[in-house]
């Protein structure tokens, strides 16, 4: 059975460079991220929003073969759940706003294949256990992406390492780096969200961590 490779793009805050990488690496799976907006220098605005329509035209073009993940930068245009990051553009919120809801179902919170997790930030382990009340025995994602009522306020936490509160840890969208020492058991995971110059792999005892946050270096990941 042929195994179809899967490219890694980091944060994308605008950057248009995905687009090569894609035309380099024909007939892969492309995962993104996340924290498709929110530069951290200028960009035009109605190139910024441009940049996130192509990326959700790609995804429409190739369903099965483009995973589009959320980040903390996207979130925080439509879901009340989330803390405010740092460059929110007001000029361009609403606009955002109704694009995300409007293509709602073609992104998701986290993604699996087998032993495999895709998140934006990570996972703490501990945070699984004792803040999610997650079910280790179960489909990890499954969970992340279908939370219950009482569950959503640990999953969009932000932590202590990002100002959150004293002792709290970052839930997918907002795990430090300074958080995930301790990996989810059992797992290889890939992250962005912590910026890093090139790719960072994190292994502790038996969980593991791949930091991919590095595309404005033109860095990403291929498996």
């Amino acid at each position: 059975m042929n195994i179809i490779p899967t490219v890694v793009l980091g944060d994308i805050h605008g950057l248009t460079c995905w687009r090569d990488i894609i035309k380099e690496h024909p007939d892969c799976r492309y995962v993104f991220l996340g924290d498709y907006l929110d530069p951290y220098e200028y960009m035009d605005n109605t190139a910024l929003v441009d940049n996130l329509k192509k990326i959700i035209q790609l995804k429409k073009t190739h369903p099965d073969d483009v995973v589009l993940l959320l980040g903390n930068h996207d979130l925080h245009y439509f879901s009340a759940d989330i803390v405010p990051s740092t460059r929110f553009n007001f000029a361009i919120a609403e606009d955002v706003s109704d694009l995300f809801l409007s293509h709602i179902r073609l992104f998701q919170y986290a993604f699996q294949e087998d032993r495999c997790i895709f998140t934006h930030a990570g996972i703490a382990h501990q945070w699984f256990i004792n803040d999610f009340k997650g079910d280790s025995e179960r489909n990890i994602t499954d969970q992340l992406n279908n939370p219950t009522p009482k569950q959503i306020a640990a999953l969009c936490r932000c932590g202590y390492e990002r100002g959150g509160a004293v002792g709290t840890v970052g839930g997918i969208f907002w795990a430090d780096v300074e958080e995930l020492h301790e990996p989810l058991q059992g797992y290889t995971q890939i992250a962005g969200h912590n910026r890093v110059q090139d790719i960072v792999d994190h292994v502790n005892n038996n969980g593991r961590i791949i930091f991919c946050d590095c595309l404005f270096n033109r860095r990403y990941l291929k498996i």
